[in-house]
């Protein structure tokens, strides 16, 4: 073989082996589980038995923080009324888990085509709001009768270790500059991505009688980012 048909064997070598890496890394994950989308999934028998990873949003209130395992359901980002897949997870729960946040969950299908897993990670959406116009905390946890039920938002920032996943009475608290007041806030959404400890946050809700702020928005916020 003389030198030009050696490098060009080379060279289609090279070319083959990348299209199979390539291959490789769009259908399957580092442990071999493939990928696949809800619709390709759900309802579909020939997947039985085969360990796949799964990207979905996580349909609203179809979750129970209190069964166990867990069942959810997903449905692919940006879809509504169309496919859905069910899903039994028996792993530790991501504090970010919630309504909407989109969910990445690794396992097997069973034969009842439920996806039984233990191996789940979270994709927080970036999200900004301006604190301008926003109250103090402890003008709204001090307003007494007069703010509950009425909707506001309230700027404060993210007391230590207080953010837990979501299905109890409070996902995290927040709090003046100088700590002297603090606010629970009930949110089973997604938490917006950066979002911790000191984190100045902006939140959109009601304050009820049970002294716990209800919120239909939660972001960070825009001075902060």
């Amino acid at each position: 073989m003389n030198k030009r048909a050696r490098n060009r064997l080379i060279g289609v070598t090279a070319i083959i082996v990348i299209i199979v890496l390539a291959v490789v890394v769009s259908t399957g994950s580092d442990d071999g589980a493939l990928n696949r989308t809800v619709a390709q999934v759900a309802d579909n028998n020939e997947i039985v038995g085969e360990r796949i990873s799964v990207s979905g949003a996580v349909v609203t209130g179809s979750w129970n923080r209190e069964s166990s395992p867990m069942e959810f359901e997903l449905q692919d980002e940006g879809t509504e009324g169309g496919a859905v897949l069910g899903v039994r997870y028996s792993g530790g729960v991501p504090s970010t888990f919630g309504d909407g946040v989109v969910a990445i969950v690794k396992g097997v299908v069973g034969s009842d085509g439920v996806l039984e897993s233990d191996d789940m990670i979270t994709k927080c959406p970036s999200k900004y709001e301006t604190a301008k116009g926003a109250l103090s905390v402890d003008s709204v946890s001090g307003g007494g009768a007069n703010m509950v039920g009425t909707t506001v938002k309230v700027q404060g920032l993210v007391v230590a270790d207080s953010i837990v996943a979501a299905g109890g009475d409070q996902r995290f608290a927040i709090e003046t500059e100088d700590g002297t007041a603090e606010l629970g806030i009930a949110w089973n959404g997604a938490l917006p991505a950066g979002m911790d400890t000191g984190s100045q946050v902006v939140v959109t809700g009601a304050l009820e009688a049970d002294g716990f702020f209800v919120a239909t928005d939660v972001a960070i916020a825009e001075e902060t980012q």
